[in-house]
């Protein structure tokens, strides 16, 4: 035997359906403005990442790129990201970035100031 559901029924039915679809919908919103909050905070505290260093080669004399790299000499030191260090480069660590500019004569690129970050200055 089947009910008829009246229309007012139905719709009260539909209404706390409803309710109940916003209070989850809100509860969602919720946790993202939480985990938001924290990556920001998060970010914010984190220790910046390490930039690493690389040292731009000059090469000498006219060689061909094909030559893989015999007779280039070192040209600067940069820091990672620097966009002005070319092509041409090799990643140093710390330490050997620190020994080209204070003990080998290395320049420092003037742009990116990788001797600021390794302390030199």
């Amino acid at each position: 035997m089947s009910e008829k559901v009246s229309r007012l029924q139905h719709l009260r039915s539909v209404r706390v359906w409803l309710l109940w679809q916003l209070r989850r919908t809100d509860d969602t919103i919720a946790e993202l403005e939480r985990q938001e909050v924290a990556a920001t905070r998060a970010a914010r505290t984190a220790p910046p990442r390490p930039r690493g260093w690389k040292l731009a080669m000059r090469r000498a004399g006219g060689g061909s790129s094909s030559d893989g790299g015999a007779g280039a000499t070192p040209d600067a030191v940069h820091t990672g990201d620097c966009g002005l260090a070319g092509k041409n480069t090799k990643p140093l660590a710390r330490e050997q970035a620190l020994r080209a500019i204070t003990e080998d004569g290395v320049t420092a690129c003037p742009y990116c100031r990788p001797d600021t970050d390794l302390g030199v200055l």
